[in-house]
């Protein structure tokens, strides 16, 4: 079950406690049903969960010759905007198959919240990195790092907010009216004793590396058919085990495909999942954007229609605008990123408030974990 963000936070930044939740480093379970939150008591999970960002989209309209027809042939259709992800996995399709004897996937995370010091009240980043080496070989040793998240001012003009409140050691964070006292926690700033955590075992039964890929084994997603009729029906399969009777539609069952992206497919299996997404009413290509690293990559809103919430501060209700950004070469996750969708205190309209960053470290390799230095293991 997921933690709430309060008893992680305090977790978090208290000395010897539990650093960076497991779950950062598993963000890959099939997405639930979107329904509206209201009157949370908490902040958005750093990892994630599904992301999206407010940018221009881009309508790819078909060249059309003039050519004399008769009336009763209308001329064909434009592109639908989704073209361009149907070409990303035309070109992933032609790629060969990785190779390597570990999957690295190397995270940053980062969060916004609101705070308070000094009678000042500005917005703070919430940063943290996770790394995960999964092995090919299920005779060798799975390891999950976590860092301990850093919490520093957000913007330039925070920071002079914060130095104007004397530059504390600690902020108190903003909560919703009603949140209790004891959530509200006070956060060290700029701590820079840095601790981390970490895990290493052999077909691990619990704890990060057990769920990693969600319910599923390294060997699993790697054998997964990268033909559309059998991948459906996998996907169908196992959408009813979770369903236990209930009968989703089609397309929301292929909805929830997009969780393999997050996992280590091979490039044919990946192609057709793009192609599957591209065909949903609910998935939209916004164009080429940067992700938070300044890579250049598509980024396509897999949330097109819905509607997510978040609390910021005192706001109990912020919507919330998800985009996953994939590398133009590879089809392969860059970073997927929460913005905000309407103004309230502190936070404009578009301003990021949640990002999950896979750095270029992230693939497959030769390369075998080493067991990291004055890193606590659990």
């Amino acid at each position: 079950m997921t933690r709430n963000i309060e008893d992680r936070l305090r977790d978090a930044f208290t000395a010897g406690a539990e650093l960076v939740s497991p779950e950062s480093l598993a963000p890959v379970a099939s997405p639930a049903p979107v329904q509206r939150r209201r009157g949370l008591r908490g902040l958005p999970i750093l990892a994630a969960a599904a992301v999206a960002v407010v940018l221009t989209a881009v309508v790819l309209v078909s060249n059309l010759i003039a050519v004399p027809a008769p009336v009763s042939n209308p001329a064909p259709p434009p592109a639908d905007g989704n073209e361009a992800l149907r070409r990303l996995a035309a070109r992933v399709a032609r790629l060969p198959d990785d190779h390597g004897v570990y999957w690295h996937r190397s995270l940053l995370n980062d969060t916004l919240i609101r705070v308070r010091a000094g009678g000042r009240t500005f917005n703070a980043k919430v940063s943290s990195k996770s790394e995960l080496w999964l092995p090919r070989d299920p005779k060798d040793p799975v390891q999950t790092q976590n860092g301990e998240p850093i919490l520093s001012p957000a913007t330039p003009a925070d920071e002079r907010a914060w130095q104007a409140a004397g530059s504390p050691g600690k902020v108190e964070r903003v909560c919703t009216s009603g949140t209790r006292a004891v959530d509200c926690v006070k956060l060290p700033m700029l701590a820079r004793n840095r601790v981390c955590q970490y895990t290493r075992d052999v077909a691990p039964s619990r704890g990060p590396g057990a769920d990693a890929l969600g319910r599923y084994t390294t060997a699993e997603i790697l054998a997964l058919p990268a033909d559309e009729k059998g991948l459906r029906e996998w996907l169908r399969a196992e959408a009813a085990k979770e369903d236990e009777g209930r009968t989703r539609p089609p397309e929301e069952v292929v909805a929830g495909s997009r969780f393999l992206l997050s996992t280590p497919l091979r490039p044919a299996v990946r192609a057709t999942v793009l192609r599957l997404l591209a065909d949903l009413p609910t998935t939209g290509v916004r164009g080429m954007v940067e992700d938070p690293l300044s890579r250049e990559g598509l980024a396509v809103d897999f949330d097109k229609g819905n509607r997510y919430f978040r609390e910021f501060g005192e706001d109990d209700e912020v919507t919330e605008d998800h985009t996953t950004v994939l590398d133009p070469a590879t089809g392969e996750i860059l970073a997927q990123v929460t913005r905000a969708g309407e103004d309230t205190v502190g936070l404009p309209k578009g301003q990021v408030v949640d990002s999950q960053t896979w750095t270029p470290t992230t693939r497959w390799t030769d390369d075998r974990p080493e067991r990291p230095r004055n890193c606590r293991r659990l």
